[in-house]
């Protein structure tokens, strides 16, 4: 597809030729989607309930269903970001989202790698929510994208004028009364998107929450190899829940009490995998699958964490 360069406040018409084909592959997967040892797990919570109040206290998390794709939400004390932005199609039932939970404005969009399921909404986002810093990886030139949805996205962050930053391994920086921590890539030499992948640790009062992008196990040995503290409460299991992400190595150093996987009904990969399921329950039975749950909602006072999911 050719580039195309866009005005100020205009979506992007030609990628909304795909929304009705994601609609009817959406029911084709709901009626053909493949069973999981995991798919009976009930929500130890209370199960579906109200979406939770995201008010000026505490850190509130919340994880889209985004069909095979990926993108989260996280505000604390006013401060918001989002955490990728789902495949080409959802742009607009996210930014519907986003505003049903009053978000007016991001301070941060966070782009984990430059694989379309994770980018391919962001475009549209920042010309709704004008963020003012874009988080993305650094990158070796031959990993650069020659895509359009890669052209349109640094269009839009060109036409806004916000600030991208490639965070580094061990920075760090405050998000309201919470902190992020930069835990990979611990290079910018990576050989592939997904091990380009942010790694994004929160931290607020006791508990802590991590992201993993589609992190795969050789970035996930050096991020442990260089010593780096993955230890979470939460964590959002790195691809979609693929074979490859999640290694025994470093769930043994994460330790989590719960799991999120981002992933579509009936996807053709088979995410998530089975023995990366059974890994997971080695160490927790609370696990929350986008496919299932639909939108999943976290929120934390810095000591108890609380998860509600669906509409």
């Amino acid at each position: 597809m050719s580039e195309k360069t866009k005005s100020k406040g205009k979506k992007h018409p030609l990628r909304y030729i795909v929304i009705s084909v994601f609609a009817v592959a959406a029911v084709l997967c709901i009626i053909f989607g493949k069973g999981s040892i995991l798919s009976g797990l009930e929500n130890t919570l209370g199960g579906r309930g109200n979406n939770p109040s995201f008010g000026a206290e505490g850190i509130g998390i919340v994880y889209f269903d985004v069909g095979q794709g990926d993108s989260a939400l996280v505000i604390c004390d006013g401060k918001t970001m989002l955490i990728d932005a789902g495949e080409n199609g959802y742009e607009e039932e996210l930014i519907t989202r986003l505003h049903s939970l009053g978000i007016k404005k991001l301070d941060y969009a966070v782009c984990t790698h430059f694989h379309t399921d994770h980018i391919g909404g962001m475009p549209e986002i920042i010309d709704e929510f004008a963020p003012d810093t874009v988080l993305m990886p650094a990158v070796r030139p031959e990993l650069i994208p020659d895509s359009y949805t890669y052209g349109v996205l640094i269009e839009s962050i060109s036409e806004y004028d916000a600030e991208i930053v490639n965070p580094v391994f061990g920075e760090s920086f405050d998000f309201g009364k919470a902190k992020v921590y930069t835990l990979g890539p611990v290079s910018d030499d990576a050989e592939n998107h997904n091990d380009s992948s942010l790694i994004l640790k929160f931290t607020y009062g006791k508990r802590s929450f991590l992201f993993t992008g589609d992190a795969e196990k050789d970035e996930e040995l050096s991020v442990i190899a260089e010593g780096a503290d993955v230890s979470a409460d939460v964590l959002k299991v790195g691809h979609h829940g693929s074979a490859n992400s999640s290694c025994a190595a470093f769930l043994e150093k994460v330790s989590p009490s719960y799991c999120i996987i981002s992933v579509g009904a009936g996807n053709d990969y088979g995410h998530p995998n089975e023995a990366l399921e059974k890994r997971l329950l080695q160490y927790t039975g609370k696990i929350y699958r986008t496919d299932i749950c639909s939108d999943i909602y976290l929120v934390s006072d810095g000591n108890k964490i609380k998860i509600t999911y669906g509409e």
